[in-house]
């Protein structure tokens, strides 16, 4: 007893030494940026490509002169590890602790929502390029941007084309527990349901879950001319891969992972014929795209970008340009004044932002895989109106 109240004690003493540490010292010719990420769990892949895309920008931005006058972008990587409480706590650590002046993430769109007061009751500009839930930029926060469309945009865009295409009449749905997939879900149900097109069944996946053929059994079951899903890679290569198993021969339209290069390869003969509606496809004409995959393979000796990496690419070029073009670079609330008034060229084209921090102007993809490769099969303007 007495050695577990020895180390109870020890412990505490621990603790509140690493509560009381002060905050690292930052050069003077360095500015932080904090970025939140899924770097554990069921998205860690997406996360990965992603993280590499930021560091991609960061060097190409900081061995070209840099920003403001000559100072380095520092990126603080901290995991969400897909939960919207630990990116919430991650945001007050990177803010609190390290003393960052921009946040950028959350990744999913219900960790960007959990980060967004956090970011905002510090005045703490905070940019997204992957969180598509249209609900994110109706909040009214003055410190939230968004460089990435809204789910909303690519159904408008991309469903009557593909429902026409293939004559579909009943579709089911399957989706990734969260903000994201209800809200891409409940939009494209909308969408097809005035469009003549029944829904059969609804089902749910949840992160943790590995063993899905009770949902896919449902969904055979109800008998549909295709399947739409919303998933990031690990529940999108198991949708695939189960689906085949089953027998279950209509074809998937998604959001999320179905274009990726590592969905390709983790799903195999799968993957074949699915239709992703996606922000970046590795065969895009943009004056940009041959740089930035040079740039990518340099972080990840030669692997081909996905859309998670060309996103987080576009965030970081995005701060980079805000604090670059900030009175004070040293204040946040200078910087997201500055980011208010953003015109540059992204990776995926040029970008505005409009009075509710929603990026537009740039371009989103419609895709299908043909023989192990993601073609693009269609594309879009982000604009202001749906």
């Amino acid at each position: 007893m007495n050695k577990v109240i020895a180390f109870l004690v020890s412990l505490c003493v621990v603790l509140s030494l690493v509560g009381c540490a002060t905050a690292p010292t930052v050069a003077e010719d360095t500015i932080l940026v904090g970025c939140i990420l899924p770097l554990s769990g069921t998205s860690a892949y997406d996360g990965e490509s992603a993280m590499n895309g930021a560091k991609a920008a960061a060097n190409y931005i900081n061995e070209n002169g840099g920003i403001a006058g000559g100072k380095k972008i520092e990126l603080i990587f901290e995991d969400s590890a897909t939960d919207p409480n630990t990116a919430a706590s991650a945001a007050e650590k990177l803010i609190s602790y390290d003393g960052v002046k921009v946040l950028v993430g959350a990744f999913n769109s219900s960790c960007t929502a959990a980060v967004q007061p956090v970011a905002e009751s510090n005045k703490i500009p905070l940019i997204t390029a992957i969180a598509t839930s249209g609900t994110l930029t109706e909040k009214g926060y003055k410190y939230f941007f968004r460089a990435v469309g809204i789910s909303n945009l690519y159904i408008d865009a991309f469903a009557g084309k593909i429902i026409d295409e293939l004559g579909i009449k009943k579709i089911a749905y399957i989706y990734e527990n969260g903000d994201w997939g209800l809200g891409s879900v409940n939009t494209f149900k909308e969408y097809a349901e005035l469009h003549g097109a029944e829904t059969t069944t609804v089902q749910v996946v949840n992160k943790e879950d590995a063993d899905l053929y009770t949902q896919l059994t449902a969904i055979k079951e109800s008998k549909p001319d295709a399947v739409y899903a919303v998933s990031n890679l690990a529940n999108a290569v198991r949708i695939a891969v189960q689906k085949q198993e089953l027998g279950i021969e209509c074809p998937i339209i998604g959001e999320g992972s179905w274009a990726s290069g590592d969905f390709l390869k983790q799903a195999g003969a799968a993957a074949e014929g699915v239709y992703g509606m996606v922000e970046y496809l590795p065969d895009i004409k943009t004056e940009m795209n041959p740089l930035f995959t040079e740039l990518y393979g340099a972080v990840t000796n030669g692997k081909a970008p996905d859309k998670y990496a060309a996103c987080e690419f576009n965030a970081v070029l995005v701060v980079a340009n805000g604090i670059d073009n900030a009175i004070d670079p040293d204040d946040p609330t200078s910087i997201r004044d500055a980011l208010k008034d953003t015109d540059i060229n992204m990776l995926t084209g040029p970008i505005k932002f409009d009075e509710n921090g929603q990026g537009y102007g740039f371009e989103v993809f419609l895709s299908q895989n043909e023989e192990g490769m993601a073609v693009c099969a269609g594309s879009t303007t982000v604009s202001l109106q749906r």
